[in-house]
């Protein structure tokens, strides 16, 4: 994909999509009055791997919250879809779950992210709040344990396994409700080689279902492996060889 460099900070969406499906607009945050995201503008289209590169504390991790409704503007917006994410919308049980339902967020520590007693429950607590069938459920279960290749571990204790076996079962606890966005959190952190690499395989998987991605992360062979472009937070760091928007700096 070609995407055109950003006039004023501000990334077009790929395709001239009229609509894109992530929108901000001058979208400031700030914990306790500390600017932890200021006046950002970018567009993401549905379909677009996108990787968010920057130092330690430049507003990746928040920018990912912002993107999973998690957080709320101090000034400026968010879109998802054509509508305003905002703490009033967000206070509507309907749109909220729907919103949670269409973008899923993969937190860097696992353990943050799993709280049943068993694997299998962790993947079908999303579906069933979803409202699906026990039938459809057991289905999302199934297949999702399938493709992160972790059926024997079904019946186990998420605390009991190992942090590359719990990466994979805070994948499947988001893949088994199919969103539209798959929000990941610096993915590699923490795994050894093997699993490394299976996480980048089954990105590009993800990818190349056109789902959209987008990604937080210090890792360049990762950035270099599936952005489309890149978001550069903070200080403007130099890889002019491929197309990329620089904001938040």
């Amino acid at each position: 994909m070609t995407h055109e460099h950003a006039t004023h900070g501000l990334h077009e969406p790929h395709a001239g999509s009229a609509t894109p499906l992530i929108e901000f607009s001058d979208f400031c945050f700030a914990y306790d009055g500390r600017p932890a995201l200021s006046h950002i503008g970018l567009r993401i289209a549905a379909g677009d791997c996108v990787v968010l590169m920057g130092d330690n504390g430049s507003g990746k991790s928040t920018l990912l919250k912002a993107i999973c409704g998690l957080i709320h503007p101090n000034q400026g917006s968010y879109a998802f879809d054509g509508e305003l994410v905002s703490e009033a919308s967000m206070r509507d049980a309907r749109f909220s779950k729907r919103l949670h339902q269409r973008v899923g967020f993969i937190f860097q520590d696992s353990d943050a992210q799993l709280f049943c007693t068993s694997v299998a429950d962790e993947v079908a607590f999303g579906p069933r709040q979803m409202g699906l069938s026990a039938e459809e459920v057991d289905r999302r279960v199934d297949d999702a344990l399938a493709m992160l290749d972790i059926v024997e571990l079904r019946d186990r204790a998420p605390y009991n396994l190992s942090g590359g076996e719990r990466r994979r079962v805070a994948i499947a606890s988001v893949l088994s409700m199919n969103p539209d966005v798959y929000c990941f959190d610096e993915p590699l952190s923490g795994l050894d080689a093997r699993t490394r690499a299976w996480l980048i395989g089954f990105l590009e998987q993800l990818k190349a279902a056109g789902r959209t991605i987008v990604i937080a992360t210090h890792d360049q062979s990762l950035a270099d492996a599936l952005a489309d472009y890149f978001v550069y937070m903070g200080e403007m760091h130099g890889y002019d060889d491929r197309p990329h928007v620089h904001i938040n700096g």
